[in-house]
């Protein structure tokens, strides 16, 4: 059996324009996820500094998201990928409204930024960690379903995320 992104994409696009309430949901759950992650983070760094963590701590607090953004831009000029909405790309109709740039899909910022702040929690807060993961890989279908990247992109993000992320118990 051949796989065929646009077949499989235009069939998952099918039911949630046949059910409008469940395609508000995934707009809804895009922000809402997207946002979770970033207040989480920045309320996370905020109560490390305020409880005075170790410096080692805070180097990996920041360091590894840190350096997870810039793996992924650097992978995102590197390689150019198309997103699948694009003339370029699969050339479907997405979801989610067409905006910012068409190019630079591979891999999903998104997805590894959420997977390397859930990795991150992990050592200081084993519930807040997996409930994170969880939450990561939700954002992970959510970005599928809205067709704004390819599952390759998806599954790129979060190996990255996830690697970057198991900094934090290195060093």
């Amino acid at each position: 059996m051949k796989y065929s992104y646009s077949a499989l994409y235009e069939k998952n696009a099918a039911f949630y324009n046949a059910r409008p309430l469940l395609k508000k949901g995934l707009f809804f759950l895009n922000l809402v996820l997207t946002l979770a992650f970033f207040v989480g983070y920045g309320a996370f760094v905020l109560c490390a500094i305020a409880l005075e963590y170790p410096a080692e701590d805070l180097t990996r607090i920041l360091g590894a998201p840190a350096l997870c953004l810039f793996l992924v831009s650097l992978l995102r000029l590197a390689i150019y990928r198309p997103r699948p909405y694009s003339e370029n790309g699969a050339d479907i109709i997405p979801l989610y409204p067409k905006k910012g740039s068409l190019e630079h899909s591979f891999p999903s910022r998104h997805v590894a930024c959420a997977l390397v702040i859930a990795i991150t929690f992990l050592p200081y807060s084993v519930g807040a960690g997996i409930c994170s993961i969880a939450l990561g890989f939700l954002l992970s279908y959510v970005r599928f379903a809205l067709g704004v990247h390819y599952p390759t992109d998806l599954l790129g993000g979060a190996i990255l995320g996830t690697l970057c992320g198991m900094l934090t118990f290195v060093f």
